[in-house]
Parts: C-alpha cells; structure tokens; sequence
C-alpha cells in the first residue's frame, strides 16, 4: 500500500531525488526550514525534530523523510522552493546568494507567481461579458510551433497569404520538426538552450496566447520554466512611454510588489525571463538597431534605446527575452540578436476539432458544427487562425449552423458575426444604451453606435493607427456605449501624474472591417486610394489596404446590404454601390489589358458573388499578373472564380514568385491550358509539378511562351518537357535562365529547334558560350542562347522585365534577385543594350539604398552597387 501511495508525481521525484537533494540542499537547511513552517507545511514539532538530528546532510533527510509522509501537496511545495535554492553552482556573487536564499525572498517568489497566476488564469475572448470567466486550463488548445524563415517577407495582408503556407507545412511535416511551448527554453531547440527567442506569427494566430501560456505555466510550479522571476511588458504599453526611463522603472510600473528586492532580482539575472509581447505594435519598432546602449537598470534612456540594449544584451546580458512579432516587422530586429527564432503556425485539423468540443462543451454538437466548417473550404481555412476559429464558432452557435446561409466569402463571414455580436451584447445589457423605446429607435442607436466605431476604425487606420487613446475625441463620443467593449480593448496604464487609457480593437482584421462598414454605409464618399495602378513599387505592394478593399466590396454586395438591413435597420445605399461597381469594372479592364497586378480586384470581384458583374466585361486582352506575392487557398479561390465567369484565351498569366507547387498547379490546370504565355519563374518546381506542366503542354493549343526561370530544375525535367512539346508542337519560346540545365539537356531540345522552338534561352545555366556554339551550328537558326548576346529586340524586353522586378521588390527581395541578374563580366557591359540596363539599374539601386533603413540590407546593396560601378 505504501508503494501505491508513492506514486504521486511529487512524491515519487523526492524520492528518485533524494541523494541529489541531500547534496544540494545541505547549506541551505536553516532558510528551508523557516519556508517550510512559514508556508504551514511543517510544524514545530516537526522542526525540533529535525534539527535534534547531527550534521546539515542528516538534518536534510530528516526533512525527506517527514515530507515523505506528508502527502503530494508538501512535496510540490518543497520542489517549488528547491528550485529556488539550487543556485550554489553558478556564479553568483556571495552576498547575493545569501539574499536570494532569504526566507523573504523565497516568499516573493510565491507572491510573483500569485500575482501572475491571478492575471494569466482566465482566458478573454472577444465578446466576453462582465463576470464571464473562461478558465485558461479549460480552454487552451495547443499551438503549432516550429523553426521559423519561413516566407517571412510576405508582400500582402499576412492573414491571407498564410492558409496555403499553413497547409503546406502540415504536408510536410517530415522536414518541419514541432517545438512544443516548454522546449523553447531548452536544448531541444538547439545544441544549446536559447537565451533569445523570436517568435513570430500573423495576427490572430496565438502569440499573445502563448506568452498567457508560458505565463500560466510558471504561475503553476512548471518545472520547465526554470527561472525565480518572469517579468511581462506589452509593447502597446510601452508606446505610451514619451519620456527617458529606467528599465527598473518600466518593471515596477506593472509590478510594485518587486520594489524591495529588484536589486537582488536583477543582479541574478540568470535567473531572469524578460518576455516582450506585440514588437510589431511598438511605433517605434523600424529604429531599434541603436548606437547608444543603457547598460544598467538605473540609467535612463529613451524607451526603444532600454529595449533595445536588453535585446542586443548589453543590457542584463544574463536575462532571457522572449520577443514576439507579426512577420512584417522581424526584419527591423537587429541582425545577430536572436538565438532561437520559431513561427506559430496555429492549428492543426485536431486543434480545430478540439477548440469546437472546448467552445461548444457538448461533443455532439462540437461534432456537428465541425462537420458544417469542413465543408466550407473558406471557413477551415481561416479557422486554422485561432482567432478566426473563435469568429467562426460564434457565427455557429448563433446561426443555428449556418443551415440555410453559409458565408461564402471572407466579408460574410464578418458581417455575420457583426451581426451575432450585437445579439449576443444586447440580450442582456440593453440597459446599458439607456434606451427603453421602441424596437425601432433601438436599432438606430445600434446604427449610429457601429458607425461612430467604424469612422473610427477608418480614420486610424488611415493613419497607420492601431493604438488610441481616452482623450481622443471619436473615443470620448463611444465611452457612454456600453456595446463597445465587444470591439475594443481598453489597459489603463498607471503614469506618475495620471492613469491613461489606451484602446485598440480586439483584431486587425475586426478595425478593417468596421472602417470598410463605415465608408459603405455612411455617407462618406468612396477613397480615392482604392483605385487601381498600373505602377506598382514597392510601397505599393505592402497590401495593407487589401482586406479593407475586399471587406468595402462584400459589404456593397446585394446579399449584404440586404443583411445589414434586416438585422441592423441600415439603408441600402444603391448610389454607392452601382458607383463602386462601374469603377471595379473599369479597374478590371485596365488591369487585364495593362498586365498590372490584379489581385486583390480578383479578390474583390468573388466577395461580389454577382456573375453578372463578369458579364458587363467586355475585355479586348485578358492578361492576369498575380506574380511576386505567396498565393493561399482564398487566392486560388478568387482566380478560378474569375477565369470561370471570363471565357476565351488568356494572353499572359504571370505566376512569377507566388510559391506554386505540382497540387496547385493541378487545381489550376483548365486555366493553364488556356494561356498564350505562362510565366512561372522562381518557384521552386520538382518533378511533380514538371509532370503537370508536361500535361499542359500535351493538351494546349495556344501556348507559345514558357517561362521557367530560376525554378531549380535540371536535364531530366527537361526530358519530360521535350517529350510534352512534341505532341502539340505550339510552344515557340522556352525561357529557362538560372537553372542546372546542362549541355546534354539542351542538346535534346536541339531536335526541337527551329520549330516548334525558335528561341531557347538558357543563360546561368550549367553551359558553355563553346557548348552553346555547337548547338547552335547543328541547328540551321541560332537558336541557343546561354549568355548576352547584341540582339537588342530579344534582350531589352528581358531588361525591361527584369528592371520591373527589381522595381516591385521589397529591400530584401531585390538583393536576392540582384544575386540572380548581376553575375555578368565587364564584356558583357560593352553590349549597347546591357550597358543601358546596367546603368538604369544601378541608379535604381542607389535610389533603394537612400531608402533603406536596415543596414545589413543596406550594405548589401552597396556592394552590388559598387559591382556595377566597377564593371
């Protein structure tokens, strides 16, 4: 019986631990001691009777052995304190150990975790109510972890270029080893444990969760989190912060009850985890690869020099960061700073399944409503976000399922649970509107609430803004509304002088959506930003507008017009929404006979769900430029869509650098079948999506021009291309530059060449200028061209298409390309055309370097700058 009662966890560790504890605890014995009755987990009796047994080593089995009597719960508190007093092997100064092993400081310790117990044990969603409190322990679902660099350079909305990415990961899970919270600080991710820990993520996928995560578990004695202290700021803020301060006074804002022994705490700074959550809130987040360091904790400096210097370790170099971002901001993180960076990919098919079971707390409903999301292409792919998934669930459970009107695109998904908010919100607290009229009058005031919010929503984030605070006018007209607090977050910061308020709204996505509502329903007149252009640099290719414009374009649809009309008592605004038709009409067109890039006017024709819209078109070209960005599930979504409703041939489709892959090349067939030219450089393709392009060259009629450069492919993909061209025998140009395409693989295409192949281009491939002479003098037209050559009608429309390129690219993009397009020799510059281009092109790079405010970056373009000089 005694052995059955042994094997509480507790317990059992004492007892396997028990030489081990007699040799680190036997210095320590007295301060032990007075935790112990402290914390009523001995008594008097107790303690005369281990201190009459001989020598400190006696003494400590004495205790083992008592303990080993007084049940699980002793032995967890005696592990929690043990944790404390297991320094005597580092270096730690000696006046320092003796503080760190007080009774007091044992006892802080407690208090800590008992204050961020208190503040990490309830779990808020976005409509949670007063007095509603959601267990954390009860409603975490894990996360999905795992080494980060993964596209993190994403050149539209983040939210929407992760579906595809997410998938993609959990097919290839082989190569994308998980990382589970408490091996963050462990070797397991690495050879040696991580000091500095990135992590980052897209909005709404758990970063925030996590760090509530690491925050529960240390509250709860996790014997993974080794550390005396876990000190928690939020750069929202840290934004409030104007004035030079100290690190010790931006702990204790938070955290007074540390003021007495912050020195000790701080001097063991070993012993210290500093995480910082939201760096890419912080507004001044692109200026932290600072010259002027803050060395100790009493110095004061502006507030990003402080974080900064504890980033880069010059300040509290033993202390443990953890940073978390959005990936739009990690590259503004000094160069070298991290050891550890991971990416939260959020939920697998099984987390989804078991947030709906934690959500609904009924397993046969849960099912059910499951059942109903996987159905919904769009609706599984956002719930892989946690914080859709929670949006998601809500539209369930107050629609009855979705039986008779599943959202079909991302706005209705929204306005649906605009809708069920405000349902929910004003069952119970109608009161707090001070209203008592009739139904009539309640829901203009509901109007005229939601639209306060999205003028709101709308001038901020015109502005850039996702912060604001108390004093700002628009706020102080929302204060009396009780409903606002379903869409916005308040944190009161305590200032020497004041307390202030700081607001934002519960998601990014939820403040696009608003201000979207606001210029569709209000009387505002359309932005005039939202029109097209056919000049697409790269402060054009951020997509920080993309959503807004989708949510704008689903909300002046007919279906939800007629939504918010009904549920809302909104009035249709037909003038509105015949002007914004006509001009994505007219964008439409431009876009498809200029070539320009027409995403996100793809993606707002679907949100439309209106053919008819197709069938006012009258297009002369139909050229689709969806290049340079990572296409997702909803992308591909919105391009057949598009190309389903617009019959005939497709001039040009350009899919140039949008990560395709052999599956979505597939799903993608029918469209390619139907292009003249079909640009699919700079994805990496394998034999898979060779095949496929294979497939299509058998089976199209019209295609002429292939572009396949910098796809990584090789002779044998080339023998599964001739064998292809044969059977059509359309394709007339084969671009193929910066490949591992050797002299046997072209010497195959030579039986090709002069028809169907006029021109086979190969330059930076695995051949030589005496190869390529070879081929060409078999062949009764030159053919082969495996580097510059004079022919200028050939080589300035790649210059031209090249220089686009580097136009579009963002700072770290263009040096990767510039790494593809400047491996040429001073002879090559003494062709007329590719002097011209050269020297276009270093004025460009010069223009980008001015620009650039990262200095790896920066210096990295200096060199090729100087390399083109040079040349």
């Amino acid at each position: 019986m005694e052995q059955t009662r042994t094997l509480s966890p507790c317990l059992q560790s004492l007892r396997k631990q028990r030489v081990s504890l007699v040799d680190s605890l036997e210095g320590h014995i007295e301060v032990l001691l007075d935790f112990l009755l402290m914390e009523c987990v001995f008594t008097r009796d107790d303690q005369e009777e281990i201190l009459y047994e001989k020598g400190p080593r006696g003494k400590v089995r004495k205790v083992l052995d008592i303990l080993d009597s007084k049940g699980e719960e002793a032995a967890k508190i005696f592990l929690s304190a043990t944790s404390s007093l297991s320094m005597v092997s580092q270096k730690v100064p000696e006046h320092s150990l003796k503080q760190r092993n007080s009774t007091e400081y044992l006892r802080l310790i407690q208090k800590h975790k008992a204050v961020l117990k208190r503040r990490s044990e309830s779990m808020l969603y976005y409509n949670t109510r007063h007095g509603e409190k959601v267990p954390f322990c009860e409603h975490y679902v894990n996360l999905l972890i795992v080494n980060g660099h993964h596209s993190l350079e994403n050149k539209k909305h983040e939210v929407l270029a992760f579906g595809q990415h997410r998938i993609s990961l959990q097919q290839n899970s082989v190569e994308q080893r998980l990382i589970q919270p408490e091996q963050l600080f462990s070797h397991a991710t690495g050879t040696q444990s991580a000091q500095k820990i990135l992590v980052a993520g897209v909005a709404g996928i758990g970063k925030t969760v996590l760090v509530q995560k690491i925050l529960f578990d240390f509250s709860n004695d996790k014997e993974h989190l080794a550390f005396d202290f876990i000190i928690h700021l939020t750069f929202r803020d840290l934004n409030l912060i104007s004035k030079p301060v100290s690190f010790r006074e931006l702990v204790l804002r938070k955290n007074g009850h540390l003021s007495k022994h912050l020195d000790t705490i701080l001097e063991n700074d070993s012993k210290l985890l500093i995480l910082l959550d939201g760096f890419d809130e912080f507004k001044h987040y692109m200026g932290c690869d600072v010259d002027l360091f803050v060395t100790d904790p009493d110095e004061k400096g502006e507030v990003v020099e402080v974080l900064s210097s504890l980033m880069q370790g010059e300040l509290l170099p033993g202390a443990s960061v953890l940073l978390t971002s959005r990936p739009m901001a990690v590259s503004h993180i000094p160069v070298g700073v991290i050891d550890c960076f991971v990416l939260i990919m959020g939920f697998s098919s099984n987390e989804i399944r078991d947030f709906f079971h934690r959500f609904f707390q009924d397993g046969e409903l849960a099912s059910k409503m499951f059942e109903t999301v996987a159905g919904n292409d769009l609706m599984l792919t956002l719930c892989y976000i946690p914080a859709f998934c929670y949006i998601v669930c809500s539209i369930l459970k107050d629609n009855d399922g979705l039986s008779t009107n599943s959202p079909k695109t991302m706005t209705d998904i929204y306005t649906q649970y605009l809708v069920a908010l405000i349902k929910s919100h004003t069952q119970n607290r109608q009161e707090s509107l001070k209203c008592k009229t009739t139904v009539k009058g309640h829901l203009d005031q509901l109007r005229e609430i939601v639209l306060k919010l999205g003028k709101l929503a709308y001038q901020k984030l015109m502005d850039h803004e996702m912060l604001f605070y108390s004093t700002d006018a628009e706020v102080a007209m929302l204060d009396k509304c009780g409903i606002v607090s379903t869409f916005l977050d308040m944190t009161s910061i305590q200032e020497p002088s004041c307390t202030e308020d700081v607001y934002s709204f519960t998601h990014l996505t939820v403040q696009e959506f608003l201000a979207a509502l606001y210029c569709a329903m209000s009387k505002t007149a359309l932005p005039e930003n939202l029109r097209y252009s056919v000049e697409r640099g790269p402060e054009n290719m951020s997509g920080r507008l993309d959503l807004f414009a989708r949510f704008l374009s689903g909300l002046l649809s007919e279906r939800n017009q007629s939504l918010l009309s009904r549920n809302l008592g909104f009035k249709q605004e037909e003038d509105k929404q015949q002007t914004y038709r006509l001009g994505l009409l007219s964008s439409i067109q431009a876009l498809c006979e200029n070539g320009a890039y027409i995403l996100t006017h793809l993606h707002c024709v679907f949100e439309q769900q209106d053919a008819s819209l197709m069938h006012e078109l009258q297009l002369q070209t139909l050229r689709i430029n969806v290049s340079d960005v990572t296409l997702s599930t909803m992308d591909y979504t919105a391009i057949k869509y598009f190309l389903n409703e617009i019959q005939g041939t497709i001039l040009e489709l350009d899919l140039t650098g949008s990560n395709i892959n052999a599956e979505s090349l597939r799903d993608l067939q029918p469209y390619l079948c139907r292009c003249e030219k079909l640009w699919l450089g700079e994805n990496k393709l394998d034999m898979k999506a060779v095949e496929v392009i294979a497939d299509v060259l058998r089976s199209s009629d019209t295609i002429v021009y292939l572009g396949l450069g910098w796809t990584n492919i090789g002779d044998e993909e080339i023998f599964v291309l001739i064998n292809a061209i044969k059977t059509r025998q359309t394709l007339s140009e084969l671009w193929m530059e910066g490949n591992k395409v050797s002299y046997k693989g072209l010497s195959a295409l030579q039986e090709l060449t002069p028809f169907p192949l006029r021109t086979v281009a190969a330059i930076w491939n695995d051949v030589t200028d005496e190869e390529a002479e070879e081929l060409n003098s078999i062949s009764s037209e030159q053919c082969f061209t495996v580097s510059f050559t004079d022919d200028n009608r050939m080589w300035e429309v790649w210059a031209a298409w090249v220089y686009q390129r580097c136009e579009v690219s963002g700072s770290e993009k263009l040096v990767t390309f510039l790494q593809k397009v400047c491996n040429i020799s001073k002879r090559i510059l003494e062709i007329p055309w590719a002097e011209t281009f050269y020297q276009k092109l270093v004025k460009l790079i010069k223009i980008r370097t001015d620009q650039c405010n990262e200095d790896d970056i920066r210096r990295k373009l200096e060199k090729f700058q100087a390399l083109l000089s040079a040349e």
